[in-house]
């Protein structure tokens, strides 16, 4: 019965504790209310700092890093803007391909010019040089006994001449009786009329040139490259050189020995010849002869 009392008693006096907090609560009286103290704010901003410390950041570490990333994005538009160059043709590059397409892609079918020296040089063409020439049957250097120690330049231009924007191209036959090292025949274009020394040459050409059973072409800056092509006695081969304003190819027998910017003025006309050089004594039946030339442009439209 004790414990029982006992119970009763300590429930009353949870009640009276009870009834006294609604009675404070009721009468507006705060109750254990926490209030943020003197330099709290300030306390919290160190504390946040001590924290980033501790992790290893530093208040200078924000700006190095911008400066790192924005020099590794210049560096990278550098290098994208180097490849864009190396990939991307230069304008002059594209125009220059662009006319090499154009002459490689011209089809020559008028001709201004058919000869072919049965007796003589005829209108169309005029003699240069000291080397005499025979133009019967064919166009050939003249027997001599005279045995010049260097060579000797001589040959016929074409009396008019081809405006440089004009394309055009000129073939020749040539038979070779017997190659020799001791003369050369050469088809050439020039912008030049001056035919100067003893070699009868003037100051810039692109010339096709056969030696003994070796051809070659030479461009004006000087440049000489070599063809692999062997040729046996008396064969026949025929040489075309095509050009235009700025380009020029030079083909043998049908296949392509050279093609490239034709160094030539791009505001003269162009003249068209065939030279022969000689050195030493030659027989009759090794002198090459140009059985024919013709001077083609393009049809009009």
């Amino acid at each position: 019965m004790e414990t029982v009392g006992a119970a009763s008693g300590s429930q009353h006096d949870e009640y009276k504790l009870l009834y006294a907090a609604r009675e404070r609560l009721a009468s507006g009286r705060q109750y254990r209310e926490v209030r943020a103290g003197p330099g709290f704010t300030r306390k919290v901003f160190d504390a946040i700092e001590q924290e980033d410390a501790a992790d290893g950041a530093t208040p200078g570490a924000l700006p190095a890093a911008n400066l790192i990333a924005a020099i590794s994005a210049l560096v990278i538009l550098g290098v994208l803007a180097i490849v864009v160059w190396l990939i991307i043709p230069s304008t002059d590059a594209r125009q220059q391909q662009q006319q090499a397409n154009d002459l490689s892609q011209t089809y020559f079918v008028n001709r201004i010019v058919d000869s072919n020296f049965a007796t003589g040089l005829g209108a169309d063409w005029t003699a240069f040089g000291r080397l005499p020439l025979q133009a019967k049957d064919g166009l050939r250097p003249a027997v001599a006994d005279d045995a010049p120690a260097t060579l000797l330049g001589g040959g016929a231009v074409y009396r008019g001449t081809i405006e440089a924007s004009q394309p055009f191209a000129v073939e020749a036959s040539i038979r070779i009786p017997k190659p020799s090292d001791d003369v050369i025949v050469q088809l050439f274009i020039t912008d030049s009329p001056t035919f100067a020394g003893d070699n009868a040459m003037t100051p810039r050409e692109l010339v096709w040139l056969l030696r003994g059973t070796q051809a070659s072409v030479a461009t004006p800056d000087g440049a000489v490259g070599f063809s692999d092509t062997t040729l046996r006695a008396a064969q026949r081969i025929t040489v075309r050189l095509t050009a235009n304003q700025a380009d020029a190819a030079v083909e043998m027998n049908g296949r392509k020995l050279w093609s490239g910017p034709n160094q030539l003025d791009p505001k003269k006309p162009r003249m068209i010849g065939v030279r022969f050089l000689r050195q030493g004594k030659m027989e009759a039946k090794a002198l090459p002869v140009v059985e024919s030339l013709r001077v083609l442009v393009p049809q009009k439209p």
